[in-house]
This record gives structure tokens, C-alpha cells and sequence, in this order.
């Protein structure tokens, strides 16, 4: 049996009746109980209640049928106006809606939604996608509102900080060639559940917001690199070459509706749109960067490079025109001859298929020089650390900043894992003077270091989450920065001082520079020029890799110190499980390609595997055809890769594609949860792909520069 219906008004028309009923009962039973406690007359009492009775009764009567009709008026205009509210938005609202069960069918859509899909027949228990093309359930996803719940492990950083939640993209339908955003509704009948799907056009907007994307201007940087270099081996003028460069410039920048103004000599700014700018991205901007090389200068046919910044950062032109010169910063850092692009999601690299060369003059150390002594001498104390697992060439700038601290009497420490072997090899000698006795402290006790006037000096590292102590990077007021690695990344705040040239063989090569400007002849000890000899020594792979004329003269500075190279060879004397582990390498070696060879191990248990690894990539870059040489060994969950390369090929652009990085011819990248047959798939996925752009690229132009017909 059916169940009646609920009736409001009806429920209301009964209560005063029932209030009569029970207010005759209570009246009764106040006759009684006042007859029977009291001498009070029966008869004459009795006419009093009823009496009472009847006038309390009509009253109920009267309010209540006042108090009716008014319910009854408001309730018949109520459904009046309700059902044509139902009608005009039925019929006559613009905004399109459907009415849809939990299975996604159809029940009703109003007029708007029928001229909106053009379907004016029945659209009954037809599927909601006939209309919007998507499935119920994946509307249902796309517009769920996100429940709030309480932070767990995976929404908070390393720091403690709860990371933004991720802003969910709104549902996007094409109906009939227009787009709607979908709004969705749950409508509880009691019943069935039910849902509201409300369409709002958003056709004009996205069109609005694709013309402003469009119309975004991009601010450009660019620098014709290797001019200088030039001028070293070409005895002609180049200046012709030069103008051809600039008219080769303006008709790109023409080309691509964009702006180019000349802010300095062989130096351009650039404004284009992001239109513009997405097809540069899409031909990777080999169509200008193959236009400048064409241009060559001398007998020898030398080609200019330029390297360009490129930014759409920010809602300012004043922010992006700074991320572009950053960009071109590191462009420049990166060897020249390629386009850094700096977006809102990171960097962008194009090109770079040019060396780095080394532009570091001795008035450029020189300032640097005076700069540091001045900052040292202004602090109180001084910190200096490099980055964790310290190698000699960290080691070695570390000792030598401190040299200088010493020397300008300031007070120092050198934060340094003291239990690694590599610190214990080089430093046996030197803690035999009292200076150096205390130097060395760990993290904690150099936090404790830091006051408000310390200086921190940070060596051979850039990136604040690989040094010794992130924790007093975070503490420091005042920083600065010296080494000879890419900086990928800008600083969360500009350091005073940041000395970073990818072109210098080592960060010890950069220090040695600067004691020479800064130390007086005999100040420098004997024990401290060997280990920054055996820092440029174990970067250089003894002077046969990354190494330019500032290089030697770095270790003419040390030799002339006292430093020995026989005895900073000392320092790499492996052990037997090292030896074993490079073999190793060395028997699982294959050709890829003809010109690339790979090895794979899983991990020997030494500790110094990752350093077998660049030891056996080294080595089997000797071999004859072989131009660049990759190592991967599994340790844990983690492959580790380290890849060198004789000057043809760059590993540093291959290695970046997986998440790694480096130089032109030293790079190197981890792989976490891999397995190793997983990690040598990816590698020659991506040198194969690199290989096949680069000659790509090549086919374009002739040994003369010339289009090919």
C-alpha cells in the first residue's frame, strides 16, 4: 500500500479542533478536583467552566481560522508563483541545464539547453554525452567540489610547511562548436538521487583569454658570445659579419612581429608576443640560431655564436626584463651559443651544442678578489662549507677560503663531514698546525657560529639543498656564493657576492686565482697548496679534461707554493674493492652507436662506488672512436649515471632530459626506484633521440654554412 502523502495545511485545519478536545478534558477535570476538595456547588461551578469554556474555544476558533486563511492565501500565490518559475526558466532562461540520474540519463533539459545541443526532439533516457561528448563519471570527477582533510605526511615539505593544494581545472564541454563549463548539482528526491547539470557559456571568455595568452609580451636578451674568441685566431676585422648577424636578427625579429633594439655593442634586446614566441619554441629556435652560425668569419670559417634570454615570468615587464637577463646569464654559463627560456614552471634550454670556453680574465679575479677581502674583513666570523660528501675539490676550496680568513684576521670555521675518507686522506698533514686543530665542526656547532654580521661562504656548490648544512644557509644574513657548476635555479635571496663560472676546470682552480691576488709571496702553506692542487688535479682527471690557460696558470700559482703534483697524486690511491668495482665496469663495457660506449653494475658494497663509476667512465673514454663514455651503477633503489664526453658530444644535454646535469663534457644524474635494465633503456632512448636532433641539425647547413639544396 501506497504511503500517503504529506499535508501541511491540512495537519494546521485539525489543531484547533484537538486543542478543544484537550482543553474540555482539563476542564472536566478541574470541576472534579475542585468539587472534591472544596465545599464549591457543584451546578454553579460547572456553569462557570462551561461558561469559561466556550469563550476560550471561540477564541482558539477565531485565531485559528484567521491564521488559516492566511496560510491557505500565501500557499496557493506560493505554488502560483513557483510553477511559473518553473515555466519562464524552463522556457525562457539562458542558461542551459539537464537534469540527469546517477547513471548519466537524461530526464528533462530546458529550451535554452535543446537550442544550445540543436536537438529539439526527445532527449529522454538518451546518455548525457549525446550532448557534451564526456561520460557522467567523468563529469562527476571533474566537478566534485574537494573535501577538506586534515594534512598528512604527503602534504607537507621537508620543512614541515603544508604544500598549496593543486587547483583543479575546470570541466570544459564543446557543444554545437561552443564551450561551456559544467556545473554539477545533486538534487536528493528522497527517492533517486538526481543531478543538475548547469551549462554556462564560457566561449567568449577562453577566446579572450587565448587572445591575451597570445598577446603576452615576452622580453629577450641577446649576445653575439664568441666574438672575442674570434679575435684570437682571425687577423681580419669582423664587423661585416657582424651587420650581417644584426640584419639576419631584425629579419626574425620582423619575422616574428617582435621588436629588436641595440642596448650595447654586439648586444640586442628583444619584445615579441607569445604567439610568436610558442613557434620559435616549436622549431626549438634552430631557425635563428642556424642563421647566426651561418655567418662566418676568416679563412678558417670559425662561425659566430650568440646566446639569448628569453622570459614570460611575471605580470611586469620590469620582472620579466630581469629573469631575461638572468636567462642570458645562464645561457652564457651554460657555453654559449643556445636560448635559455625562463617560464613560470622553470628553465628551458634550446641549442648549446658549443663548448663552454673559459672568458675569465686576471682584472675580472682581481675584483672579485677585493671584493671577498672586503667582505670578510667587514663580518665577524666567517662560515665556509661545500657541498655534502666533500670531495678534494671541495675540500681544497674550503681550506684555501680559510687560508685567506686567516691571513685577513678574521675568525673561521669550516663545516665538514670529518668522518669522510676523503677528508681524512688530505687533511692527515695539515691538522699537525694548531690553526687547524679546531677548524673543522660539524652542522650543529656551526649554527651555534651564527650571529647577525657572519659570513657565509659557500664553495663548489650553487644549490643550497646538496650543501654540508642547509640549516645555516637558511640562518645566514650574509652569503656568498663561489663555484664553477651551471646554476639552474635563481636564489631564493641574491647573495652579496656570487662567483660562479661553469668555464673554470674546478672551484679550487677559482680560489687559487683569487689567493693569488689576495696572498702576499710565502703565505700560503705547502700542505694547503696540495690539496688544491689535488682539487684541480681530481676535476681535470690530471689536467687532460676541462682544462684553458687559467687553469695552468692556477697551478703554477700552487706549484709555486710548494704544491707537488706527485704527492697530490697520493690522495687517489684506491683501495682493492675500488680496483675490483672498476674491472668491473670495465668487463660489462659496450658500444652504442659506434661511438659511445655504456657500462652497468649493480653495486659492489664499496663506499666509494659513485666514485668507480666516474673513474670507469674516464677510462673508457680513452678508447679509440669512443666520444663520449656513460657508468651506471645501482645502489639501493637508486642508479646512479656519470657520463663524460671528449668535447663531440654533450652529455650535459643528454642527461638533463632525465633529470640530471652538469658541463658540456662531465654530467651526471640519479634515478630513484629504477631497476638498472630500466635506467640503460632510458639512457640510449635519449642519446638516440639526441644523436638523430643533432644531425638534424647538421643536415641543415654545409661546411661553408650554406643551406643544402
Amino acid at each position: 500500500m501506497s504511503q500517503k502523502k504529506f499535508d501541511p495545511l491540512h495537519r494546521i485545519e485539525e489543531a484547533p479542533s484537538r486543542l478543544c478536545v484537550i482543553l474540555a478534558i482539563l476542564t472536566l477535570a478541574a470541576h472534579v478536583i475542585i468539587c472534591t476538595l472544596t465545599p464549591a456547588n457543584p451546578a454553579t461551578l460547572g456553569l462557570v467552566l462551561i461558561i469559561a469554556y466556550l469563550i476560550v474555544s471561540s477564541m482558539i476558533y477565531f485565531i485559528a481560522k484567521k491564521k488559516i486563511n492566511i496560510f491557505r492565501i500565501e500557499s496557493d500565490a506560493s505554488d502560483e508563483h513557483n510553477n511559473g518559475v518553473v515555466y519562464a526558466f524552463k522556457n525562457y532562461a539562458n542558461i542551459p541545464y539537464a537534469l540527469v540520474t546517477d547513471a548519466g540519463k537524461l530526464i528533462t533539459v530546458n529550451s535554452a539547453m535543446r537550442h544550445a545541443a540543436g536537438k529539439w526532439d526527445t532527449v529522454f533516457n538518451s546518455d548525457i554525452s549525446s550532448i557534451c561528448g564526456m561520460p557522467f563519471d567523468e563529469i562527476l570527477y571533474l566537478t566534485k567540489e574537494d573535501e577538506e582533510e586534515d594534512a598528512s605526511q604527503d602534504d607537507v615539505d621537508a620543512y614541515g610547511i603544508k604544500r598549496p593544494k593543486e587547483e583543479k581545472k575546470p570541466c570544459i564541454v564543446t557543444v554545437n562548436e561552443r564551450n561551456f563549463r559544467l556545473e554539477c548539482h545533486a538534487i536528493d528526491s528522497g527517492k533517486k538521487p538526481y543531478y543538475l547539470l548547469l551549462f554556462i557559456d564560457v566561449t567568449e571568455l577562453m577566446a579572450l583569454t587565448e587572445l591575451h595568452n597570445n598577446e603576452h609580451t615576452a622580453v629577450g636578451y641577446i649576445v653575439l658570445d664568441n666574438l672575442d674568441e674570434l679575435t684570437q685566431y682571425v687577423n681580419v676585422s669582423y664587423e661585416n659579419e657582424v651587420l650581417q648577424v644584426e640584419k639576419k636578427l631584425r629579419q626574425w625579429a620582423s619575422d616574428m612581429k617582435g621588436v629588436l633594439r641595440t642596448y650595447d655593442r654586439n648586444k640586442y634586446m628583444i619584445f615579441l608576443n607569445r604567439k610568436s614566441l610558442n613557434v620559435c619554441i616549436a622549431q626549438k629556435f634552430e631557425n635563428i640560431l642556424n642563421a647566426i652560425s651561418d655567418v662566418r668569419v676568416g679563412e678558417e670559417s670559425m662561425p659566430i655564436t650568440a646566446s639569448i634570454g628569453i622570459a614570460v615570468t611575471g605580470e611586469t615587464l620590469e620582472q620579466r626584463e630581469r629573469d631575461a637577463f638572468h636567462a642570458l646569464d645562464m645561457a652564457l654559463q651554460r657555453g654559449g651559443g643556445q636560448v635559455v627560456l625562463k617560464t613560470a614552471d622553470g628553465n628551458e634550454y634550446f641549442g648549446g651544442r658549443t663548448k663552454s670556453q673559459q672568458k675569465r680574465t686576471g682584472k675580472q679575479s682581481r675584483i672579485i678578489a677585493n671584493h671577498l677581502c672586503s667582505l670578510i674583513c667587514n663580518s665577524s666570523n666567517v662560515i665556509v662549507m661545500g657541498h655534502s660528501n666533500p670531495d678534494f675539490d671541495s675540500i681544497g676550496a674550503c681550506v684555501g677560503i680559510a687560508s685567506l680568513c686567516m691571513y685577513l684576521g678574521v675568525d673561521v670555521k669550516i663545516v665538514m663531514d670529518t668522518q669522510s675518507e676523503n677528508f681524512k686522506i688530505c687533511t692527515s698533514k695539515l691538522k699537525q698546525f694548531s690553526v687547524y686543530k679546531n677548524m673543522f665542526v660539524d652542522g650543529v656547532a656551526g649554527l651555534e657560529e651564527c650571529t647577525f654580521s657572519t659570513l657565509l661562504i659557500v664553495v663548489d656548490a650553487n644549490n643550497f639543498s646538496i650543501i654540508e648544512s642547509p640549516e645555516i644557509a637558511k640562518s645566514s644574513f650574509k652569503t656568498v656564493v663561489i663555484d664553477h657548476h651551471i646554476k639552474k635555479q635563481e636564489f631564493e635571496e641574491a647573495p652579496l657576492l656570487q662567483y660562479i663560472d661553469p668555464s673554470a676546470s674546478s672551484a679550487c682552480e677559482l680560489i687559487s686565482e683569487i689567493l693569488e691576488f689576495s696572498l702576499p709571496a710565502g703565505k700560503l702553506r705547502k700542505e694547503e697548496a696540495n690539496i688544491l692542487m689535488s682539487g684541480i688535479m681530481v676535476d681535470t682527471s690530471n689536467f687532460t679534461r676541462t682544462v684553458g690557460t687559467r687553469t695552468f696558470a692556477a697551478a703554477l700559482y700552487l706549484r709555486s707554493a710548494g704544491a707537488s703534483t706527485e704527492y697530490a697524486r697520493t690522495f687517489f690511491e684506491e683501495p682493492f674493492e675500488d680496483y675490483r668495482a672498476e674491472a668491473l665496469f670495465a668487463s660489462e663495457a659496450k658500444l652504442f652507436k659506434d661511438q659511445i660506449a655504456i657500462t652497468a653494475i649493480e653495486s659492489t658494497g664499496s663506499p666509494n662506488a659513485r666514485v668507480a663509476a666516474a673513474k670507469a667512465a674516464n677510462k673508457l673514454l680513452t678508447v679509440k672512436n669512443v666520444n663520449a663514455a656513460f657508468a651506471l651503477i645501482r645502489i639501493g633503489t637508486t642508479v646512479f649515471i656519470s657520463a663524460r664526453s671528449n668535447g663531440t658530444i654533450n652529455v650535459q644535454l643528454i642527461l638533463e632530459r632525465i633529470g640530471g646535469g652538469g658541463h658540456f663534457d662531465v654530467a651526471g644524474a640519479a634515478l630513484t626506484n629504477t631497476e638498472l635494465d630500466d635506467a640503460e633503456k632510458l639512457l640510449t632512448d635519449t642519446i638516440d633521440k639526441y644523436l638523430t636532433e643533432t644531425t638534424t641539425a647538421k643536415k641543415t647547413t654545409n661546411n661553408q654554412g650554406e643551406p643544402i639544396s
